[in-house]
């Protein structure tokens, strides 16, 4: 009997343009790790230039956002593949893609960045009453978790082809939009056990306009979609 093909290993990135040097950084420590890299650059002028051959980018002229993540899977032409969600702000270490997936159940989504919520329905999305598990700190046991990071995430070809990235109306809340669609078709989500420092901030790229600010002010829009999927 011939061997299966093994499933393409695929990363993911949104980036904006005042984050290049990151993006950078991280398809340096990437690329060596996967088959190839797509990367939607949001109101980027140009495409920056690399040394890395595995990586295709898609030039656009408005920002998508992080929902970007999810309209890159319509450039992927592979069948079976592990899809990685990565962010242009992130150190991530040279074996990060061999843990992930040694790690990694079929079916599932996977996250280095999570939360759990003690109760519903919830008041708070930000500061509230839950159990935080922090991409930069130790994360000791791989547990179910209500919401996962997309900056550090992973899923498979299977689960990846069945999200409908059209139906996410809100944009820049797409951690809130797949974690609640996991939810509505029973789809398992784990957060991924690893030590501490593994993966750190890069705190040489800028933060302005980022998501979690956007959160922090205003986060009523994602605390009703949440108690809307979570409560009924």
């Amino acid at each position: 009997m011939e061997n299966s093909k093994p499933m393409k290993k695929i990363v993911g990135i949104a980036s904006l343009p005042h984050r290049e040097s990151g993006l950078k950084t991280v398809l340096k420590s990437l690329s060596p790790q996967v088959d190839h890299i797509y990367v939607w650059l949001n109101g980027y002028q140009e495409i920056p230039k690399i040394e890395q051959t595995n990586v295709t980018f898609h030039l656009s002229s408005i920002n998508d956002g992080a929902i970007a993540k999810l309209k890159i899977l319509e450039l992927i032409q592979e069948d079976n593949f592990y899809y990685f969600t990565c962010d242009d702000d992130i150190i991530y270490p040279p074996d990060y893609i061999e843990h992930n997936l040694s790690v990694y159940e079929p079916g599932s989504i996977q996250s280095s960045h999570a939360k759990i919520f003690t109760s519903f329905p919830i008041t708070d999305y930000a500061y509230g009453d839950i159990s935080g598990f922090y991409f930069g700190t130790e994360i000791r046991d791989k547990v179910p978790v209500h919401i996962i990071g997309t900056g550090v995430g992973l899923m498979d070809s299977n689960v990846a082809k069945q999200i409908n990235y059209k139906e996410f109306s809100t944009p820049n809340m797409l951690d809130v939009w797949i974690s609640c669609w996991a939810k509505q078709t029973s789809t398992p989500m784990y957060v991924t056990p690893h030590p501490g420092g593994w993966l750190i901030p890069n705190n040489t790229v800028s933060q302005e306009n980022s998501i979690w600010d956007q959160v922090t002010n205003s986060d009523q829009v994602q605390i009703k979609l949440i108690n809307h999927y979570f409560t009924s």
